[in-house]
């Protein structure tokens, strides 16, 4: 299946669950018809916002080059632990995005998940001990100063899982 029909196809998943990391935006330096746009993708201000502009830049690339450039970025997402999106263009593991309903319902009840949500008590460690959360994740939950703005951003990262 060509790269830009899985994109369309899948958009608001695949925007919704991409995690733009430096690791993955670093891998991207070496897609073709990517390359020139990290600088850019970089400053976006939200990730929906990087996200958008990685998948704009994806469905610009000429047919001729998709498939190539369908893989290699597939192969980025796995490099940096992104299997659940990686598997929404190729199937390769048993990881998959949260459902529809599963991210509706934690939106839903965000504000009663981050009242009672204790992310000091040791949950990102173990988070980060099984492989659902990256150092990168732990850090960013860390960097809050508010018990309220680490359990949403743990949240935050949760749903993007």
């Amino acid at each position: 299946m060509a790269l830009n029909r899985i994109i369309k196809e899948n958009f608001s998943i695949i925007l919704r669950c991409l995690q733009p990391s430096n690791e993955l935006l670093g891998r991207l330096r070496s897609v073709p018809f990517v390359q020139d746009r990290i600088r850019s993708i970089k400053q976006e201000k939200t990730i929906d916002d990087k996200n958008d502009a990685i998948l704009s830049a994806l469905l610009e690339v000429p047919d001729d080059f998709q498939e190539s450039a369908m893989n290699r970025f597939i192969e980025d997402l796995r490099f940096s632990g992104q299997d659940h999106v990686a598997n929404v263009f190729h199937q390769g593991t048993g990881k998959v995005p949260m459902s529809d309903e599963h991210y509706r319902l934690l939106n839903s009840t965000l504000h009663e998940v981050c009242h009672f949500l204790e992310p000091r008590d040791g949950l990102i460690d173990y988070l980060l001990g099984i492989g659902v959360f990256t150092r990168s994740d732990s850090d960013t939950v860390h960097s809050n100063l508010s018990l309220k703005d680490m359990a949403r951003e743990t949240i935050k990262i949760l749903q993007r899982k």
